[in-house]
Protein backbone atom coordinates (compact mmCIF):
# COMPACT_ATOMS: atom_id res chain seq x y z
CA UNK A 1 0.00 0.00 0.00
CA UNK A 2 2.72 2.14 1.17
CA UNK A 3 4.51 1.73 -2.64
CA UNK A 4 1.37 2.33 -4.12
CA UNK A 5 0.72 5.84 -2.67
CA UNK A 6 4.55 6.20 -3.68
CA UNK A 7 3.63 5.82 -6.76
CA UNK A 8 0.65 7.64 -7.38
CA UNK A 9 2.45 10.88 -6.24
CA UNK A 10 5.26 10.81 -8.40
CA UNK A 11 3.78 9.38 -11.50
CA UNK A 12 0.93 12.22 -11.99
CA UNK A 13 4.28 15.17 -11.00
CA UNK A 14 6.37 13.49 -13.66
CA UNK A 15 3.92 13.83 -15.86
CA UNK A 16 2.74 17.52 -15.21
CA UNK A 17 7.01 17.95 -15.32
CA UNK A 18 6.99 16.76 -19.02
CA UNK A 19 4.00 18.52 -20.14
CA UNK A 20 5.77 21.59 -19.14
CA UNK A 21 8.80 21.21 -20.42
CA UNK A 22 6.90 20.16 -24.10
CA UNK A 23 4.87 23.95 -23.60
CA UNK A 24 8.66 25.51 -23.16
CA UNK A 25 10.02 23.83 -25.79
CA UNK A 26 7.52 24.58 -27.96
CA UNK A 27 7.79 28.48 -26.64
CA UNK A 28 11.79 28.23 -27.16
CA UNK A 29 10.86 26.92 -30.90
CA UNK A 30 8.05 29.64 -31.91
CA UNK A 31 9.83 32.79 -30.20
CA UNK A 32 13.40 31.62 -31.38
CA UNK A 33 14.92 32.21 -28.29
CA UNK A 34 16.84 30.08 -26.16
CA UNK A 35 16.26 31.97 -23.05
CA UNK A 36 12.61 31.33 -22.54
CA UNK A 37 14.16 27.88 -21.08
CA UNK A 38 14.46 29.87 -17.63
CA UNK A 39 10.58 29.22 -17.42
CA UNK A 40 11.93 25.73 -16.86
CA UNK A 41 12.87 26.88 -13.29
CA UNK A 42 9.47 26.88 -12.47
CA UNK A 43 9.27 22.72 -12.50
CA UNK A 44 11.50 23.59 -9.06
CA UNK A 45 8.16 24.67 -7.22
CA UNK A 46 6.73 21.08 -8.20
CA UNK A 47 9.82 19.22 -7.23
CA UNK A 48 9.99 21.30 -3.97
CA UNK A 49 6.41 20.45 -3.24
CA UNK A 50 6.78 16.93 -3.69
CA UNK A 51 9.74 16.69 -1.49
CA UNK A 52 8.26 18.15 0.86
CA UNK A 53 4.62 15.93 0.64
CA UNK A 54 6.19 12.69 0.51
CA UNK A 55 8.80 13.44 3.51
CA UNK A 56 5.42 14.91 5.77
CA UNK A 57 2.62 13.57 4.14
CA UNK A 58 3.76 10.43 3.18
CA UNK A 59 2.50 11.51 -0.05
CA UNK A 60 -1.04 11.92 0.93
CA UNK A 61 -2.66 15.57 -0.71
CA UNK A 62 -3.58 18.35 2.11
CA UNK A 63 -7.26 19.26 2.85
CA UNK A 64 -9.38 21.00 0.69
CA UNK A 65 -6.32 22.12 -1.99
CA UNK A 66 -4.05 20.52 -4.00
CA UNK A 67 -0.50 21.94 -3.81
CA UNK A 68 0.95 19.67 -7.15
CA UNK A 69 -2.09 20.80 -9.14
CA UNK A 70 -1.42 24.54 -7.83
CA UNK A 71 2.14 24.42 -9.13
CA UNK A 72 1.29 22.36 -12.03
CA UNK A 73 -0.84 25.49 -13.51
CA UNK A 74 1.83 28.13 -12.69
CA UNK A 75 4.06 26.26 -14.23
CA UNK A 76 2.19 25.72 -17.74
CA UNK A 77 0.19 28.93 -17.94
CA UNK A 78 3.30 31.41 -19.04
CA UNK A 79 3.88 29.16 -21.61
CA UNK A 80 0.37 29.70 -22.92
CA UNK A 81 -0.10 33.24 -21.89
CA UNK A 82 3.04 33.27 -24.69
CA UNK A 83 1.56 31.00 -27.31
CA UNK A 84 -1.13 32.66 -27.51
CA UNK A 85 0.22 36.27 -27.16
CA UNK A 86 2.62 34.98 -30.01
CA UNK A 87 -0.29 34.10 -31.85
CA UNK A 88 -1.94 37.27 -31.87
CA UNK A 89 1.09 39.25 -32.49
CA UNK A 90 1.26 37.00 -36.00
CA UNK A 91 -2.99 37.85 -37.00
CA UNK A 92 -2.35 41.23 -36.22
CA UNK A 93 0.62 41.71 -38.41
CA UNK A 94 -0.91 39.54 -41.36
CA UNK A 95 -4.68 39.80 -41.03
CA UNK A 96 -5.88 43.11 -39.50
CA UNK A 97 -6.25 46.00 -41.54
CA UNK A 98 -4.05 48.97 -40.60
CA UNK A 99 -6.97 51.63 -41.91
CA UNK A 100 -9.30 49.62 -39.63
CA UNK A 101 -6.61 48.90 -36.78
CA UNK A 102 -8.70 51.47 -34.49
CA UNK A 103 -11.83 49.50 -35.00
CA UNK A 104 -9.71 45.95 -34.52
CA UNK A 105 -11.55 44.30 -37.56
CA UNK A 106 -9.79 41.47 -39.56
CA UNK A 107 -8.92 41.20 -42.80
CA UNK A 108 -9.86 37.91 -45.02
CA UNK A 109 -6.42 37.24 -46.29
CA UNK A 110 -5.43 34.36 -47.83
CA UNK A 111 -3.27 31.70 -45.27
CA UNK A 112 -0.78 29.67 -46.44
CA UNK A 113 -3.02 26.69 -46.16
CA UNK A 114 -5.28 28.16 -49.19
CA UNK A 115 -2.52 28.75 -51.23
CA UNK A 116 -2.59 25.31 -53.94
CA UNK A 117 1.58 25.30 -53.74
CA UNK A 118 1.95 25.12 -50.06
CA UNK A 119 -1.31 22.66 -50.11
CA UNK A 120 0.51 20.37 -51.92
CA UNK A 121 4.06 20.99 -50.24
CA UNK A 122 2.27 20.41 -47.19
CA UNK A 123 0.93 17.10 -48.94
CA UNK A 124 4.38 15.87 -49.36
CA UNK A 125 5.31 16.40 -45.92
CA UNK A 126 4.99 13.91 -42.78
CA UNK A 127 1.74 14.90 -40.79
CA UNK A 128 4.12 15.63 -37.53
CA UNK A 129 5.63 18.20 -39.58
CA UNK A 130 2.69 20.04 -40.67
CA UNK A 131 1.41 20.16 -36.80
CA UNK A 132 4.67 21.93 -35.98
CA UNK A 133 3.86 24.82 -38.46
CA UNK A 134 0.52 25.24 -37.08
CA UNK A 135 0.47 27.33 -34.12
CA UNK A 136 -3.16 27.22 -33.62
CA UNK A 137 -3.33 23.87 -32.77
CA UNK A 138 -0.17 23.44 -31.21
CA UNK A 139 -1.66 25.85 -28.15
CA UNK A 140 -4.94 24.50 -28.87
CA UNK A 141 -3.67 21.24 -28.35
CA UNK A 142 -1.98 22.49 -24.93
CA UNK A 143 -4.98 24.02 -23.69
CA UNK A 144 -6.19 20.53 -24.22
CA UNK A 145 -3.63 18.54 -22.60
CA UNK A 146 -3.85 20.49 -19.31
CA UNK A 147 -7.39 20.08 -18.92
CA UNK A 148 -6.69 15.79 -19.70
CA UNK A 149 -3.79 15.88 -17.35
CA UNK A 150 -5.47 18.10 -14.51
CA UNK A 151 -8.66 15.59 -14.43
CA UNK A 152 -6.56 11.99 -14.57
CA UNK A 153 -3.58 14.04 -12.03
CA UNK A 154 -6.18 14.43 -9.36
CA UNK A 155 -7.47 10.90 -10.03
CA UNK A 156 -4.07 9.65 -9.97
CA UNK A 157 -2.72 11.43 -6.64
CA UNK A 158 -3.42 10.59 -3.22
CA UNK A 159 -6.28 11.19 -1.66
CA UNK A 160 -6.11 14.21 0.52
CA UNK A 161 -7.88 14.07 4.51
CA UNK A 162 -11.52 14.49 4.84
CA UNK A 163 -12.23 13.14 1.31
CA UNK A 164 -13.63 9.95 0.33
CA UNK A 165 -13.97 7.97 -2.81
CA UNK A 166 -17.53 8.97 -3.65
CA UNK A 167 -16.83 12.55 -3.31
CA UNK A 168 -13.87 12.29 -5.29
CA UNK A 169 -15.59 10.56 -8.01
CA UNK A 170 -18.14 13.93 -7.76
CA UNK A 171 -15.37 15.80 -7.81
CA UNK A 172 -14.07 14.18 -11.43
CA UNK A 173 -17.48 14.15 -13.13
CA UNK A 174 -17.53 18.53 -12.07
CA UNK A 175 -13.74 18.38 -13.78
CA UNK A 176 -14.85 17.01 -16.71
CA UNK A 177 -17.83 19.46 -17.22
CA UNK A 178 -15.80 22.59 -15.86
CA UNK A 179 -13.26 21.50 -18.06
CA UNK A 180 -15.62 21.25 -20.96
CA UNK A 181 -16.91 24.96 -20.41
CA UNK A 182 -13.49 26.65 -20.28
CA UNK A 183 -11.97 24.85 -23.17
CA UNK A 184 -14.82 26.14 -25.27
CA UNK A 185 -14.51 29.31 -23.61
CA UNK A 186 -10.75 29.81 -24.11
CA UNK A 187 -11.21 28.46 -27.86
CA UNK A 188 -14.13 29.29 -29.65
CA UNK A 189 -14.17 33.21 -28.10
CA UNK A 190 -10.60 34.05 -29.01
CA UNK A 191 -11.45 32.64 -32.54
CA UNK A 192 -14.16 35.06 -33.25
CA UNK A 193 -13.79 38.03 -35.72
CA UNK A 194 -13.11 41.16 -34.20
CA UNK A 195 -11.33 39.72 -30.98
CA UNK A 196 -8.12 38.70 -32.19
CA UNK A 197 -7.56 41.98 -33.99
CA UNK A 198 -7.98 43.85 -30.57
CA UNK A 199 -5.04 43.13 -27.71
CA UNK A 200 -7.47 44.29 -24.64
CA UNK A 201 -9.83 41.52 -25.53
CA UNK A 202 -7.27 38.43 -26.03
CA UNK A 203 -6.13 39.35 -22.32
CA UNK A 204 -9.00 39.83 -20.76
CA UNK A 205 -10.00 36.68 -22.23
CA UNK A 206 -7.17 35.01 -21.34
CA UNK A 207 -6.69 37.07 -17.90
CA UNK A 208 -10.72 35.25 -16.87
CA UNK A 209 -9.48 31.92 -17.88
CA UNK A 210 -6.49 32.11 -15.70
CA UNK A 211 -8.64 33.24 -13.20
CA UNK A 212 -11.38 30.23 -13.81
CA UNK A 213 -8.26 27.98 -13.93
CA UNK A 214 -8.00 28.20 -9.90
CA UNK A 215 -10.79 26.18 -9.21
CA UNK A 216 -8.92 22.80 -10.05
CA UNK A 217 -7.28 22.64 -7.38
CA UNK A 218 -10.04 23.37 -4.88
CA UNK A 219 -11.82 19.92 -3.22
CA UNK A 220 -13.88 22.00 -1.07
CA UNK A 221 -17.21 21.80 -3.67
CA UNK A 222 -17.83 18.06 -2.34
CA UNK A 223 -16.01 18.42 1.39
CA UNK A 224 -18.15 17.77 3.87
CA UNK A 225 -16.53 19.98 6.92
CA UNK A 226 -17.38 17.72 9.98
CA UNK A 227 -20.16 19.39 12.24
CA UNK A 228 -20.29 19.04 15.83
CA UNK A 229 -23.93 19.84 16.76
CA UNK A 230 -24.44 22.16 20.24
CA UNK A 231 -27.03 22.02 22.30
CA UNK A 232 -27.77 25.61 23.07
CA UNK A 233 -28.94 27.50 19.98
CA UNK A 234 -26.31 30.19 19.63
CA UNK A 235 -24.11 28.58 17.80
CA UNK A 236 -26.97 26.87 15.52
CA UNK A 237 -26.33 28.96 12.63
CA UNK A 238 -23.04 28.28 12.54
CA UNK A 239 -23.77 24.43 12.41
CA UNK A 240 -26.31 25.02 9.81
CA UNK A 241 -23.75 26.87 7.43
CA UNK A 242 -20.91 24.24 8.10
CA UNK A 243 -23.81 21.49 7.15
CA UNK A 244 -24.14 23.41 3.73
CA UNK A 245 -20.87 24.11 3.44
CA UNK A 246 -19.73 22.09 0.30
CA UNK A 247 -23.16 23.65 -1.52
CA UNK A 248 -21.89 27.21 -0.78
CA UNK A 249 -18.51 26.75 -2.19
CA UNK A 250 -19.62 25.69 -5.19
CA UNK A 251 -22.33 28.90 -5.57
CA UNK A 252 -19.41 30.82 -4.72
CA UNK A 253 -16.83 29.49 -7.32
CA UNK A 254 -19.94 29.64 -9.87
CA UNK A 255 -20.72 33.19 -9.56
CA UNK A 256 -17.73 34.61 -9.05
CA UNK A 257 -14.84 32.24 -10.83
CA UNK A 258 -16.47 30.52 -13.85
CA UNK A 259 -20.09 31.62 -15.18
CA UNK A 260 -20.04 35.26 -14.09
CA UNK A 261 -16.64 36.15 -15.37
CA UNK A 262 -17.76 33.87 -17.97
CA UNK A 263 -20.69 35.66 -18.75
CA UNK A 264 -19.38 39.23 -18.08
CA UNK A 265 -17.22 38.55 -21.45
CA UNK A 266 -19.81 37.36 -23.47
CA UNK A 267 -21.90 40.30 -22.51
CA UNK A 268 -18.99 42.96 -23.32
CA UNK A 269 -18.22 41.29 -26.61
CA UNK A 270 -21.58 41.18 -27.62
CA UNK A 271 -23.44 44.59 -26.21
CA UNK A 272 -20.03 46.51 -26.19
CA UNK A 273 -17.62 45.42 -29.59
CA UNK A 274 -20.58 43.45 -31.35
CA UNK A 275 -19.35 40.28 -31.45
CA UNK A 276 -22.58 38.37 -32.18
CA UNK A 277 -23.03 34.72 -33.03
CA UNK A 278 -25.39 32.11 -32.73
CA UNK A 279 -22.99 30.00 -30.30
CA UNK A 280 -21.90 33.12 -28.29
CA UNK A 281 -25.36 33.71 -27.58
CA UNK A 282 -26.05 30.47 -26.62
CA UNK A 283 -23.53 30.28 -24.01
CA UNK A 284 -24.07 33.64 -22.59
CA UNK A 285 -27.51 32.12 -22.14
CA UNK A 286 -26.08 28.68 -20.55
CA UNK A 287 -24.00 30.99 -18.24
CA UNK A 288 -26.86 33.39 -17.02
CA UNK A 289 -29.24 30.31 -16.61
CA UNK A 290 -26.52 28.82 -14.87
CA UNK A 291 -26.45 31.84 -12.37
CA UNK A 292 -29.91 31.88 -12.14
CA UNK A 293 -30.13 28.23 -10.66
CA UNK A 294 -26.95 29.01 -8.32
CA UNK A 295 -28.88 32.04 -6.99
CA UNK A 296 -32.16 30.08 -6.44
CA UNK A 297 -30.08 27.15 -4.95
CA UNK A 298 -28.98 30.03 -2.56
CA UNK A 299 -32.06 31.36 -1.67
CA UNK A 300 -33.33 27.47 -0.51
CA UNK A 301 -30.58 26.88 1.41
CA UNK A 302 -31.11 30.30 3.43
CA UNK A 303 -34.38 29.34 3.50
CA UNK A 304 -33.71 25.94 5.14
CA UNK A 305 -31.37 27.52 7.35
CA UNK A 306 -33.83 30.17 8.53
CA UNK A 307 -36.69 27.35 9.52
CA UNK A 308 -34.59 25.36 11.52
CA UNK A 309 -33.60 28.42 13.18
CA UNK A 310 -37.03 29.31 13.68
CA UNK A 311 -37.89 25.67 14.45
CA UNK A 312 -35.03 25.54 17.13
CA UNK A 313 -35.82 28.60 18.97
CA UNK A 314 -39.44 27.50 19.01
CA UNK A 315 -38.43 24.16 21.10
CA UNK A 316 -36.23 26.16 23.07
CA UNK A 317 -39.27 28.41 24.04
CA UNK A 318 -41.65 25.51 24.86
CA UNK A 319 -38.94 24.41 27.02
CA UNK A 320 -38.44 27.66 28.64
CA UNK A 321 -42.60 27.45 29.49
CA UNK A 322 -42.79 24.18 30.69
CA UNK A 323 -40.08 24.68 33.14
CA UNK A 324 -41.93 26.75 35.66
CA UNK A 325 -44.50 24.33 35.95
CA UNK A 326 -41.97 21.57 36.35
CA UNK A 327 -40.43 23.32 39.47
CA UNK A 328 -43.93 24.10 40.99
CA UNK A 329 -44.63 20.48 40.63
CA UNK A 330 -40.96 19.81 42.26
CA UNK A 331 -41.86 22.27 45.16
CA UNK A 332 -45.26 21.15 45.83
CA UNK A 333 -44.38 17.26 46.14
Amino acid sequence: MALLIFLSAIIPRLVFILHTLLAVWRVTTVKENQNYWLLTLLILLICIEMIVTLKIRKGKDYKGFSPAIFFYLINIIPSIWILEVNHFQWIKKNKCSPVNESSHKCLEVSSPNDDPAAQQSEDLSSPLDVAFKNIDDWTLALHQALLILLILGKWLLPMGAGITRDQLSQLLLMFVGIAADILEFSSETLAEKGVRCNSDLVFLIMAVWTWSMLQFPLDVVVQQIECQATPTGKRMRNLLLCKHSADLWNICISIFIQDGPFLFVRLYLMLKHHVINQMLAFFAVKNALVLILQVYRLVVIYLDIRESLNSQQQNRQRETNCCPCDIEDTQFL
